[in-house]
């Protein structure tokens, strides 16, 4: 069975040698974020530390550990429990589903994909390198460490959630009451770690948010959390010189391997039906993948109800913004709210409270704030809906200009901009000390640069078609963060020489906005040259 998929893996690869080169890439980047912290700490020649050193907080870098190492297996066990077996595809499910292959290898296989969320975990991480080593003097060796310990976290995490929803597949009860389960067990540990937090006489308010992290990696109810705590109690004992820990964390992470392998088996999974029933849903979303909609958005439009929503009225192009507001209200029940902004926002607002709490200029970090939520926004509006509209054959077929679709589109998309952007403001006006008047030029330009992210991604999909899913993904991607770079340059400048955060915020609006009178007609030319 391996030799036969590695066959493959083998036969896929050749064909796209480019995909070689985007991994040597990602690991120089990845090398050389992780090696800033020890070129910081190197000492001068005369013996002495730079000005750029830092002191290690051993207590908040083992809670921070303990944090992303939970988070991750949280996240991969209730991924893998939704759709540990639907992550086949057509192809998935001629060549091993009816294939000479077994369940449990069909049901590792699938996983693969999923796996690959942990590199964009791994890429936030490194770009943030410097801001982390600047607040809590973090290691090279202890970012290492995190990053395994969470991939180990996230391999148990998935592969328990994968065969509670195989084993449990043909019922939906039973696979809610693990849900349920895995909720519970959440409540106890985090409610367990606050309780004994607050019996001890402890405020929250003067413990800050890097006190509470330090209390985090102390808390025996997070140290004892199931598969993720375990994991992350191995690196602990050998950060804080217990062997004790150490042991014990290894010895339970090799427990829950050998029960997953013992497990894994025994069980006769069965779950055919609703992994073909999958792949003909991902059949129907082809169109969608070759415009480069990102994994968390498909899987969200995967779990959708339908209810009794009304199309609304609207003809020509103006049906198509009704229809955008629909499929908001599927996802979140109102038609202006995207889930997955509000699940990138709580990541920026978790790492703004951090910085904030660790920094004697909390205003300094703006800069890094608005990078980390142009780099999620990238993801999240280079590939939704109006990106993807302009792949879909119907809308070819609407009597109306290209121009008129493409701003009906935008109409859909202003809405959910605007309150994502008035989360942003929210963000930096309580987090980054900003006025009100800063605050609420930060919003708008949010609402710029997100536009702009859609439109340099419509011109680089329709320009670019020829250069396959997964290489036209990364193009955009890249090109996005181009335009978006354009338009930052001017920020920095504008701050430099005027030193008002006020005035650089409106330079990059105003040079995102003359973006966008460029991009805005030629993206309507591209797409009504291609409905010719």
């Amino acid at each position: 069975m391996l030799n036969a998929y590695l066959y493959r893996v083998r036969r896929a690869a050749l064909k796209r040698p480019w995909k070689f080169i985007l991994a040597l890439l990602f690991l120089g980047i990845f090398v050389l974020m992780i090696s800033y912290p020890t070129l910081m700490s190197m000492p001068n020649s005369d013996g002495s530390m730079s000005d750029s050193f830092v002191p290690r907080d051993i207590e908040v870098v083992t809670g921070g550990m303990y944090l992303i190492v939970l988070v991750m297996f949280n996240f991969m066990f209730y991924t893998a429990l939704k759709n540990g077996v639907v992550g086949f595809s057509t192809a998935d499910v001629i060549y091993h589903l009816a294939g000479p292959f077994t369940p449990r290898f069909n049901l590792i296989i699938a996983a693969s994909g999923t796996m690959q969320m942990c590199l964009v975990f791994t890429f936030l991480i490194c770009t943030q390198t410097a801001f982390i080593y600047s607040a809590i003097g973090v290691s090279s060796v202890d970012l290492i460490c995190i990053l395994l310990g969470a991939y180990v976290a996230a391999v148990i995490g998935y592969f328990f959630g994968a065969l509670f929803c195989a084993f449990f597949a043909d019922d939906e009860k039973k696979k809610n009451r693990v849900l349920t389960a895995g909720i519970v067990v959440d409540v106890i540990a985090v409610g367990g770690f606050f309780a004994s937090l607050l019996s001890g006489g402890n405020s929250l308010s003067e413990l800050g948010v890097r006190g509470v992290i330090s209390e985090f990696g102390r808390s025996w109810f997070i140290k004892g959390f199931p598969g993720g705590g375990w994991v992350a109690l191995i690196y602990d004992g050998v950060i804080n010189n217990c062997s004790v820990q150490s042991v014990a964390g290894i010895a339970l992470t090799l427990i829950s391997i050998c029960a997953l392998v013992f497990v894994y088996g025994k069980l006769n999974l069965d779950y055919y039906d609703e992994a073909i029933a999958y792949a003909q849903k991902a059949h129907e979303m082809a169109e969608a993948k070759r415009a480069g909609i990102d994994s968390d958005t498909a899987a969200m439009t995967r779990r959708a109800k339908v209810g009794k929503e009304k199309l609304g009225s609207g003809t020509g192009s103006s049906a198509i913004t009704a229809i955008h507001f629909l499929m908001n209200k599927r996802g979140s029940k109102l038609f202006f709210v995207n889930p997955l902004s509000i699940m990138y926002r709580l990541i920026t607002g978790v790492y703004l409270a951090f910085m904030s709490n660790s920094s004697d200029e909390p205003r300094g970090m703006v800069m890094s704030a608005f990078m980390m939520m142009i780099l999620l926004n990238a993801v999240l509006y280079a590939g939704g809906k109006t990106v993807t509209e302009f792949t879909k054959h119907y809308i070819y077929l609407i009597p109306d200009t290209a121009s008129h679709k493409l701003l009906a589109c935008l109409r859909a998309d202003l809405p959910e901009m605007a309150f994502d952007s008035l989360l942003c403001g929210g963000l930096v006006y309580f987090l980054c000390g900003f006025t009100i008047p800063e605050a609420a030029a930060f919003a708008l330009m949010m609402i710029v640069f997100d536009l702009l992210c859609e439109m340099s991604a419509l011109l680089i999909m329709r320009l670019l078609p020829a250069l396959g899913r997964q290489l036209l993904m990364m193009v955009r991607y890249f090109g996005v963060l181009f335009v978006a770079g354009i338009a930052v340059v001017p920020m920095i400048v504008v701050f430099f020489i005027l030193q008002s955060m006020l005035a650089a915020i409106l330079a990059g609006a105003v040079t995102g906005v003359i973006l966008l009178a460029v991009l805005l007609p030629v993206c309507s030319v591209v797409v009504a040259r291609a409905e010719m």
